[in-house]
């Protein structure tokens, strides 16, 4: 009579598939982080461009000038009407925006001083720039068109 199989699984067979997960792990986490650091960016570019369009029509609405200021270390903006601050942001961990801006809208015709932004992620080798023209329109582009489905700067 034969012996019966064995049941389980033997030491090596153990070795080999921890191994194979580790070798898994090591090639997707660092993937799967630059691609958190890409979506916040996108995220914290998108929320600021449609922060600068509420800034715009705040001023014409409230017919006062509306300013949208950026943080001197770049890891914050706010969004005041004179001395009343509208809204304050903290942009998400790791993402910053290019030097110390001030950009005031006009209450007449919503124009705007041109200003530019530019938002970068520590873990991304890419950067989005928002825009906004004399005349108050605001544009989000990659400035070195590395960043899929944004058109050049």
């Amino acid at each position: 009579m034969r012996a019966p199989p064995p049941q389980g699984v033997t030491l090596i067979e153990l070795m080999v598939t921890l191994i194979i997960m580790g070798v898994l792990l090591g090639v997707a986490v660092p993937s799967f982080l630059s691609s958190i650091a890409r979506v916040r960016l996108e995220g914290a570019v998108s929320e600021l461009s449609i922060d600068l369009q509420y800034a715009r029509s705040t001023a014409i609405r409230r017919r006062a000038a509306v300013t949208l200021a950026t943080a001197a270390d770049g890891r914050a903006y706010a969004i005041t009407l004179g001395a009343e601050n509208i809204k304050a942001v903290a942009l998400p961990a790791g993402v910053s925006l290019s030097g110390a801006v001030a950009i005031v809208f006009d209450p007449l015709r919503g124009t705007a001083n041109a200003a530019t932004l530019d938002a970068s992620a520590g873990l991304v080798n890419a950067t989005l720039r928002v825009t906004t023209s004399a005349m108050g329109r605001i544009q989000m582009c990659s400035p070195d068109a590395a960043f899929g489905g944004y058109s050049a700067c």
